[in-house]
């Protein structure tokens, strides 16, 4: 009873605060900090994406566009970058862009006092070492790094970041503390009522970068088409529902669960939309059982991973079982090979490996916007008809998240977040496992491979390495890779275009009928 009164005075509470031409939006925990890049979550990212702006951002197929930067020359020898600022753009404050403010902005993130959490990334302590930032004149600014890196833009447009977004140093209290993020974004910062909402306004005087007319990733067209955006804490799964089936809420993260009630109301619609990120069965290589890649092939081809995907997604997700996202400029024919479902190959695998039915341990977890336990249930019945003992144990996800990077498991059924760089996303699963127990595969030729590509800038080059690492990858199996991780989101009839990308609420060229 008391949820359901809690739930009622939310709604109350929205329906009187929905008035006017704001989008409402849900989401599931309050901001961290609204200071870009600054102790931030998923949640705070997608508030961010809307205010601030860096100088280049990611679209839709991975590739690294200009964004603040109207255009981008790099040097031949890979150890600076020209970035031409657009003309015309301004702050929220109203004060034109320029290239010292980009130059306070980088200085700012490199001072440790900041808390950055992307300095590690750019002070020569992790992928790239930026040596250096000059402003050549009022719209040009020169960057110079130690070494060539083919992530060095990929990295600064990262959401953990805070998309390296440029302010204005208005942002910044006299006395040296932030105060708000003053950005060049479509919408401007507002208020904050912690615990409760935060609401952003148009930014009438926004300029959307050079586009064909359409939202592309954090670049393309991005008008900002509503007077504001509210974006409400409501954790509760059941008061979302409500709010989008009485339409006081405009849109909302959903349940796959939902889809078909949903899909039948005449108010309410439901957004799929694919993203980068990645669901897959980790796999301990250095288990005594699963240590032989045998073994691990045979779990592959045992398999039947379209009808997996099938249930797992409730139909919204396609079988991919590359780590390079299907939407990749980098998704090539060979990106598209995977071992095929063969219950005899995989008997026979299992018998020359030596395998005799001892216990091995599936960890999932039941949170219900990501497949791990339902993928897990799959992969236990398809396993079990090739011999093989499979046990699922059941964790809370911060202890599931634990047991990971810990590296004290068996096989973990787990959804990772978007990095749209496919190198990015090789690095949160491969390196030396006695550093970083969290990761999954410490073939040597895969942490070289992994090496050359953050090097290499010529992208039919990365592309060749990519397929090898591919090709790599199904002959070792140090995971089984499922599918790109899917969004499904809630929205009522009168919302108009795409309110979701990687993850994150994406509010700009989205409208509502009257």
């Amino acid at each position: 009873m008391k949820t359901i009164l809690l739930a009622g005075t939310i709604l109350i509470s929205l329906a009187a605060s929905a008035a006017g031409r704001d989008i409402v939006v849900a989401q599931s925990s309050d901001l961290r900090s609204n200071n870009p890049g600054v102790n931030r979550d998923g949640n705070t990212d997608g508030v961010i994406l809307h205010i601030v702006e860096g100088l280049v951002g990611y679209a839709n197929n991975g590739e690294v566009k200009p964004l603040l930067s109207a255009s981008i020359d790099m040097a031949a020898d890979g150890l600076s970058y020209t970035f031409k600022l657009r003309e015309g753009v301004k702050f929220h404050n109203g004060k034109p862009l320029t290239a010292e403010d980009v130059v306070w902005n980088w200085n700012r993130y490199m001072d440790p006092k900041t808390k950055w959490t992307c300095v590690k990334d750019f002070d020569g302590s992790g992928a790239v070492h930026v040596t250096g930032i000059k402003a050549i004149d009022a719209a040009t600014v020169t960057m110079t790094l130690e070494e060539p890196s083919a992530v060095f833009l990929g990295l600064m447009s990262r959401p953990e970041c805070g998309y390296t977004g440029i302010i204005s140093p208005d942002s910044v209290a006299g006395d040296g503390m932030f105060d708000k993020p003053i950005g060049t974004g479509p919408f401007k910062w507002d208020e904050w009522k912690k615990g409760e909402y935060i609401h952003l306004t148009k930014f009438d005087d926004y300029v959307s970068p050079a586009n064909d007319g359409k939202p592309d990733g954090m670049v393309g067209s991005k008008r900002p088409l509503v007077d504001g955006i509210k974006f409400m804490v409501i954790p509760d799964a059941s008061t979302v529902k409500a709010g989008l089936q009485s339409g006081v809420l405009d849109t909302a993260e959903i349940s796959p669960d939902l889809i078909p009630e949903l899909k039948e109301s005449k108010t309410t619609q439901v957004i799929v939309s694919r993203n980068n990120g990645k669901n897959l069965f980790y796999i301990q290589t250095r288990d005594p059982i699963l240590s032989k890649p045998a073994i691990r092939r045979a779990m592959a081809q045992a398999l039947d991973l379209d009808q997996l995907v099938e249930a797992a997604s409730n139909g919204t997700g396609e079988a991919n079982g590359s780590m390079v996202s299907s939407d990749s400029v980098y998704f090539s024919q060979t990106q598209k090979k995977r071992l095929a479902f063969d219950l005899e190959a995989a008997k026979k695998e299992l018998d020359a490996a030596g395998y005799k039915g001892e216990p091995i341990s599936i960890i999932a977890n039941k949170r219900g916007n990501v497949p791990s336990f339902p993928a897990a249930v799959m992969a236990q019945a398809m396993l079990q008809q090739i011999g093989m003992n499979i046990q699922i144990e059941v964790l809370d996800y911060a202890t599931q998240v634990d047991r990971r990077r810990s590296g004290k498991y068996q096989i973990i059924s787990q959804s990772v977040a978007p990095r749209l760089d496919p190198a990015l996303m090789y690095s949160f699963y491969v390196g030396d496992k006695d550093q970083n127990a969290s990761l999954m595969w410490d073939n040597p030729k895969a942490i070289e491979l992994m090496k050359v590509v953050y090097a290499e800038i010529d992208p039919k080059n990365r592309q060749a390495i990519f397929d090898q690492f591919h090709e790599l990858m199904l002959q070792d199996m140090p995971g089984i890779f499922l599918y790109d991780m899917i969004d499904v989101w809630g929205a009522t009839k009168t919302l108009k275009g795409q309110p979701v990308w990687q993850s994150n609420a994406r509010l700009w060229e989205v409208s509502l009928d009257n």
